[in-house]
């Protein structure tokens, strides 16, 4: 009895030893960070959607597509990031429009939230949003209800049909609106009138 308890022994030691040394010494598999693939559990972000969509528009950006149509609900947002592109919008009860380049064309329609105009030379036409904000050079936009327009940069071209608010800052900028009283605030040489 003694003797094979003695035997068993060190075969058990034996056995674990080589357990323990062939799970130390096994490379672990790659994580999908490591081999550059998605993993199958990894969810993007809104922000991380590269192109844009009909069938989700969340926070999409527009692609090489030199006329690119994307409808958008509230909450949802649209980022044009490639310059000298024609974008159509339009806005279902609400959207954000970021323009974040130079040379793009966009046109709306509907009811938009925010349009954000961050870049040079981009021109947006169409109907009613929320709020405009503008910061970059020889921009234009013309709408038709924006109860709060923000205008800063040089040679901005602003008209509205009708507005509540107006900010101006820069230079040479330009805000005409046809009806409503506006609180209006200007620094700087920029011209805000009722035409």
């Amino acid at each position: 009895m003694y003797r094979s308890s003695r035997i068993t022994a060190p075969v058990i030691t034996a056995v674990a030893g080589l357990a323990l040394i062939a799970g130390c010494s096994a490379d672990p598999a790659p994580t999908p960070e490591e081999t550059g693939t998605p993993s199958s559990t990894s969810v993007g972000t809104p922000e991380s959607t590269a192109t844009a969509s009909g069938t989700d528009p969340s926070a999409s950006t527009a692609s090489g597509s030199s006329a690119a149509t994307i409808t958008l609900s509230r909450g949802q947002e649209h980022k044009i990031t490639e310059a000298n592109t024609s974008v159509s919008i339009t806005c279902s009860g609400g959207g954000d429009i970021d323009v974040e380049t130079n040379g793009s064309t966009v046109r709306t329609t509907g009811q938009c939230e925010d349009i954000d105009i961050r870049g040079n030379n981009n021109s947006v036409s169409g109907e009613d949003a929320e709020s405009l904000d503008i910061e970059g050079n020889n921009n234009s936009a013309t709408l038709s209800n924006v109860p709060d327009i923000d205008v800063d940069g040089t040679a901005n071209s602003v008209g509205v049909e009708e507005t509540g608010d107006i900010d101006v800052e820069g230079e040479n900028n330009t805000v005409t609106y046809t009806s409503g009283d506006p609180l209006i605030e200007t620094e700087g040489t920029n011209s805000v009138s009722a035409g």
